[in-house]
């Protein structure tokens, strides 16, 4: 028999069978559910891009959305994340700088996730297969069913949200009629986040960085006006967030991105940053002097212009702070080759005399060893790429 038509028979599989696979529930066991998806999985996979014969009919891609529905959108089970949360207020951030902020280093496992698992590698499959007519994904999947996705983004099981993660970037690619309001429904997302906590806001920065570069590399207009409305609304704000250490750099990498794509935007984030820096709490400022390094790589000299007076006054405290994490982050700004370097040599006449009381008579007698070592350092380089500002600065604070 040919080869061909051997590979065909194969993959079919009679409407008893669909309508089996389609009926699996949550109650049924593992191994019934391996067998019965792993025979829809070949039936999604087989045939070709141009092979049109093979197209999904409507009621096939009915069931299926109806078989993913039904397993997916549920009651989420009690997260052991959000005891890790919980601790991270009552003993604060420092606890997790310390140990590397290693958070989710004992994770919360849904017991579930192997049936899960099948249900997320069915919907990506059938979604992705080039014989899935896309008028069957705009027909079949609705705001209702995208607004149900972003909810388990709640879900306590990282390998979840990263499964949701894959399948929400997948529909944005193919769905463009609804990205404006998968848009709009994940902002708002971050809008309700601000003094909540979300398990999924790692996740959802990781699909919002996919889509202002994919945005961005198909009109090449740099960042559009709804993003940086959103980016003023939703994301800097985040930064006030009592959860923010845990999902701190997600965030820094989310904006490092905006401001990599339009350099001026710069200046907007630097300001919106210093409008929620830390008063009190010092060691939440460790995250904002991530965030800050990771928007001045990006930093043109004319921008920097508007900012730096405000922002070195607030580095200037960091450098004495008894938080030695937060004292350490701040001096090694100074020590960072590249752009940061090159904006502070072209604009240390104004930044030395900000930072000089606090790095050369607090930071040196700090507390810890390290810090005075690494303010010793820090000092010196600085004398030796200005040595007259450096001696007019030790006069006046004489």
């Amino acid at each position: 028999m040919d080869e061909n038509l051997k590979k065909r028979k194969r993959c079919i599989i009679n409407k008893r069978n669909i309508k089996s696979c389609c009926s699996v529930t949550v109650r049924e066991k593992i191994l019934l559910e391996k067998s019965n998806f792993e025979t829809l999985f070949t039936y999604v996979s087989c045939g070709g891009r141009n092979d049109h014969r093979l197209n999904f009919s409507k009621v096939f891609f009915r069931e299926s959305i109806h078989l993913v529905s039904s397993n997916l959108f549920r009651t989420l089970p009690y997260s052991s994340e959000t005891a890790n949360a919980a601790a991270a207020i009552q003993f604060g951030e420092s606890f997790y700088i310390k140990k590397n902020r290693n958070i989710n280093s004992i994770s919360f496992e849904d017991p579930g996730w192997p049936h899960l698992e099948l249900v997320y590698r069915f919907l990506l499959l059938l979604l992705q297969s080039p014989r899935t007519d896309p008028q069957l994904i705009i027909s079949f999947i609705q705001p209702s069913f995208i607004l149900k996705l972003l909810n388990l983004f709640q879900s306590g099981d990282a390998r979840e949200r990263d499964a949701l993660v894959s399948v929400l970037q997948v529909i944005y690619q193919k769905l463009h009629v609804h990205r404006r309001f998968i848009r709009k429904s994940v902002f708002n997302v971050f809008y309700c986040c601000v003094n909540e906590k979300h398990n999924g806001i790692p996740d959802l920065l990781i699909f919002l960085r996919s889509i202002v570069e994919e945005e961005e590399e198909e009109y090449d207009l740099g960042v559009q006006e709804e993003f940086k409305l959103f980016l003023v609304r939703g994301l800097i704000p985040l930064y006030k967030s009592k959860w923010l250490v845990l999902f701190s750099s997600h965030l820094n990498s989310c904006i490092e991105n905006f401001v990599e794509t339009d350099c001026k935007l710069a200046d907007t984030v630097i300001q919106g940053m210093l409008r929620h820096w830390p008063i009190t709490g010092s060691s939440r400022e460790y995250f904002f002097l991530e965030g800050v390094e990771k928007v001045l790589w990006e930093t043109k000299p004319d921008d920097f212009q508007h900012f730096v007076i405000p922002l070195f006054h607030r580095i200037a405290s960091c450098l004495s702070s008894p938080h030695y994490k937060v004292a350490e982050k701040g001096l090694s700004l100074f020590n960072i080759h590249g752009n940061i370097q090159y904006l502070v040599k072209q604009n240390l006449d104004v930044i030395l005399p900000i930072i000089f009381t606090d790095l050369e008579t607090k930071a040196r007698n700090h507390w810890r060893p390290e810090i005075q070592k690494l303010a010793h350092d820090v000092g010196n380089s600085l004398l030796i790429i200005d040595t007259e500002l450096f001696e007019v600065c030790w006069m006046h604070l004489k």
